[in-house]
């Protein structure tokens, strides 16, 4: 009998870890979690203030470098570098999977909690940037739904490709570790991923990635508990939250133990054909004509505003910082904590693509897909409440966010139905988004193993859980929102220096191929001998 088969589940996972980022990982989340039991008023008072210093006084940092990342993305897409090959032979997956993965893995959870409320936030209140706009009327609709659009458009893929592009070239044309520091191998040296720059790397990447998915478990929990109180009367306190995370992590741990050919591929086509479900619902029984013309002008207004809007700290504009930090930066903020997860799960599922069909798909297929969504079920939201046909914004000033989901599927006809369906995306997009995230941080843990042991994943995956649900329970949206500014920062200067790099290493590498006719050096397409 083999060494393998003689070693338990537990005995192979310490076998495998990798010490460095995984107990750095472990030391700051049990510390978080034992400093919130024993003073809780102190981080709480400490989240809150977070939010203020660190989101307003670091916007030009949020800002700036996600735009910078969208520009080298953009440039990577439409030069000749673009037909470099990640790796050898086909796509491990077909396209509808990939499709479905790479979006379940990257918006998920904001996707579905903020699909039907954040236009009909900013119909009520309009955004500073377009403060002219008298809000709650027709005109307040438009920039209410471009900046929606705006959120989850272009920019929110910037980060994740920035990790997940450099990755995949040096893991599968490079034969490098599968791990976050890998992504800045043209600026440490590839035999200093150990040194203390890219061991420190893989541990941020950890408690980044931990901080992040907190964030969207702690968003979705909300929105189960909001939607079982609004429609059914039943209050939940701290303890039901608890169960409620607990509930969740339990639903993705089944499918992650499946792996990703079984647990995340087939929820991940499932999410996207009850989502698109879901879409044809609402367009059809809905205002139908007034959601295409709404959607083509707030489109319109994304386009021409999209450097306004991606520029727009809020200085010198009454409300405007605050604004800026609640709403943009946050985003900014949660898409680099995610960075890490998303990037080495985009990096893992594109094996045999070319960087110009991964750059296509998410700048461009998940945009369309983010507006698509966001027009439909953003602008009926917005669109039934101005005819009163639903009361939306009351029921969220009564219950949260959270709720707006089930006000909007409620109100049309068969309401009943659509918002159980409702209720059953938010449990499952949410299932793919933490699976890949476990996976990610198990792979972080493990010194880059591409399958790492079910007890690493099961361990993070309880860990998750538990970190959302104390900042459910210290402060709410408020909380996870303060929390991921924090834990997103550094990954700011992490992705631009990948990106930036990787554009570098590959211009002193094809330069002379790509741009001019000569053809003694290696061309985009093949792959020259190691010496990174």
């Amino acid at each position: 009998m083999s060494q393998k088969s003689d070693e338990g589940p537990i005995a192979r996972f310490l076998t495998k870890i990798d010490p460095v980022p995984f107990v750095g990982g472990l030391v700051v989340t049990l510390a978080f979690v034992a400093l919130a039991g024993l003073r809780t008023s102190l981080v709480q008072t400490g989240i809150n203030r977070a939010f203020t210093v660190v989101g307003q006084n670091l916007a030009w940092l949020y800002l700036g470098s996600v735009l910078l990342l969208v520009a080298i993305g953009a440039y990577l897409m439409v030069s000749p570098y673009g037909n470099i090959k990640l790796g050898d032979g086909d796509p491990e997956y077909g396209q509808f999977s990939y499709l479905a993965m790479f979006f379940s893995a990257g918006l998920s959870a904001g996707v579905v909690f903020f699909g039907p409320s954040e236009s009909i936030t900013h119909f009520q209140t309009v955004p500073p940037l377009f403060a002219e706009t008298a809000p709650q009327t027709d005109a307040a609709m438009i920039p209410a739904l471009a900046y929606s659009l705006f959120h989850y458009g272009l920019s929110a893929w910037g980060a994740y490709l920035a990790v997940g592009i450099p990755v995949a070239y040096y893991v599968y044309n490079r034969g490098a570790p599968f791990r976050v520091s890998t992504a800045l191998i043209p600026i440490l040296g590839r035999e200093n991923l150990d040194g203390v720059v890219g061991r420190t790397v893989d541990t941020l990447a950890v408690i980044a990635t931990l901080g992040g998915i907190a964030t969207g478990l702690g968003f979705i929990a909300t929105q189960l508990l909001t939607g079982v109180t609004y429609l059914t009367g039943v209050e939940f306190g701290s303890v039901e939250t608890l169960l409620a995370v607990v509930g969740i992590t339990t639903v993705f741990t089944i499918s992650l133990l499946a792996g990703v050919d079984r647990g995340i591929r087939r929820l991940s086509d499932f999410n996207l054909a009850l989502m698109t479900g879901l879409l044809s619902v609402t367009f059809l029984l809905g205002p139908t004509l007034e959601i295409l013309n709404l959607g083509t002008a707030a489109v319109g207004t994304y386009l021409s505003e999209f450097f306004a809007m991606s520029l727009f700290t809020g200085n010198g504009v009454e409300g405007g910082a605050s604004w800026s930090s609640y709403w943009t930066v946050f985003y900014w903020a949660w898409y680099l904590a995610w960075a890490p997860f998303v990037g080495l799960f985009l990096a893992r599922i594109s094996r045999g693509r070319t960087i110009r069909q991964v750059l296509f798909t998410g700048f461009v297929s998940m945009s369309a897909v983010s507006i698509v969504w966001f027009t439909v079920i953003g602008g009926t939201s917005m669109l039934l409440q101005q005819a009163g046909a639903a009361d939306i914004i009351g029921a969220i000033s009564e219950y949260g966010n959270g709720v707006a989901g089930y006000a909007l599927f409620g109100a049309l006809p068969l309401g009943a139905v659509w918002s159980v369906g409702f209720f059953v995306l938010v449990v499952t997009f949410f299932a793919t988004s933490a699976d890949s995230s476990t996976l990610a941080v198990a792979m972080l843990t493990t010194g880059g193993e591409a399958s790492p042991s079910r007890v690493n994943r099961l361990f993070w995956g309880l860990l998750q859980g538990i970190i959302a649900s104390i900042l459910v329970v210290l402060g709410g949206a408020d909380a996870l929102r303060s929390s991921v500014i924090i834990t997103g920062a550094p990954f700011a200067f992490v992705c631009v220096a990948a990106f930036g790099s990787f554009l570098w290493r590959l211009s002193s590498r094809y330069g002379a191929a790509v741009f001019t006719q000569e053809k003694s050096g290696p061309q985009p397409t093949e792959r020259p001998a190691d010496d990174d």
